[in-house]
């Protein structure tokens, strides 16, 4: 495969490589035993949106291996994209600088727009609410960690569905293995796209929508708490309608399974209050440490090395 735009096009023999190539490497980061085998690469991380996690966890795997790196943080701003260039002609630009391109931007099938054009992989990073696949397959890694399996377990995805682009990533992904329940918890406008809702149905996998979260809360075993995405919205009286829908208070934990684990993608805003984070439960910070080790993987599937 020459890029990684969606984990649609991943097979479960794709991802299970990535995840044992994953598990490898983080027993060779807390051994300080990594093996640079990309010390002669460049890796262009550009990004059209604002990252944290993603860009710094890119970068940080890049150079784990032993690549170089050329960055871009705002590139709508500090790039030529803000004179006007087309997103092909800085993805051909871009090629003849690095090995590979890790781009985020705020548009959907922009990734794919540039990967048309280009002569190096390219992993998206997300590309407006369409898809995330690198947080995708560190969430299925997370999960298999802290659960020691990726079947025959209950889902609830809370907030924000119609513009989570980490859950739109995942579902393909968790639809790979078989017995899964899920659980689609948010408000009617943020509602998990009729695309999906049909996909489900089609395969016949078992869902439900819920408009009461604490109904949910003693049948799961993973709770992903997503974030009300603020910057998708274009009239703020309609975020603010529904930002505060759908809150993990300390008082849910004790409906919550002792065995489940809580996600979410960060960064969050109100959505889990900050007392949680001491529950052994919370396996959020986890989950973003894990997304070195599967960016590591993500490179040296893509450089076959």
């Amino acid at each position: 495969m020459h890029h990684i735009l969606n984990t649609k096009q991943l097979s479960k023999i794709d991802v299970e490589r990535i995840l044992k190539n994953a598990e490898k490497m983080e027993k060779e980061c807390k051994t300080g035993k990594v093996q640079k085998v990309l010390k002669d690469k460049v890796v262009a991380c550009v990004f059209f949106e604002p990252s944290t996690r993603t860009r710094l966890s890119f970068e940080t795997a890049a150079l784990k291996l032993g690549a170089s790196v050329i960055s871009v943080e705002n590139a709508t701003s500090n790039s030529s994209a803000y004179k006007g260039e087309s997103i092909e002609d800085t993805t051909r630009m871009l090629c003849s600088y690095a090995d590979l391109i890790v781009m985020r931007h705020s548009k959907t099938g922009t990734a794919e727009a540039a990967a048309k054009v280009s002569s190096k992989p390219i992993i998206n990073a997300g590309d407006g609410n369409n898809q995330h696949p690198s947080q995708a397959l560190l969430d299925l890694y997370t999960i298999k960690k802290e659960h020691g399996r990726l079947n025959n377990l209950s889902f609830a995805f809370v907030g924000d569905l119609l513009n989570s682009r980490p859950l739109h990533s995942l579902i393909p992904l968790l639809n790979l293995y078989s017995k899964n329940t899920f659980y689609f918890v948010s408000p009617k406008e943020l509602e998990l796209p009729k695309e999906y809702i049909d996909y489900f149905k089609k395969k016949n996998i078992s869902f439900k929508k819920i408009k009461n979260l604490e109904e949910v809360l003693s049948k799961v075993d993973v709770l992903y708490m997503t974030r009300v995405q603020k910057e998708r919205f274009v009239n703020m009286k309609d975020y603010e309608k529904v930002k505060d829908t759908f809150l993990l208070k300390m008082k849910h934990l004790e409906k919550l399974k002792k065995e489940a684990i809580i996600m979410h993608a960060l960064p969050r805003v109100n959505e889990i209050e900050q007392e949680i984070d001491q529950d052994s439960r919370a396996a959020y910070f986890r989950q973003a440490e894990n997304g070195l080790y599967v960016r590591m993987a993500l490179f040296q599937y893509l450089f076959e090395v």
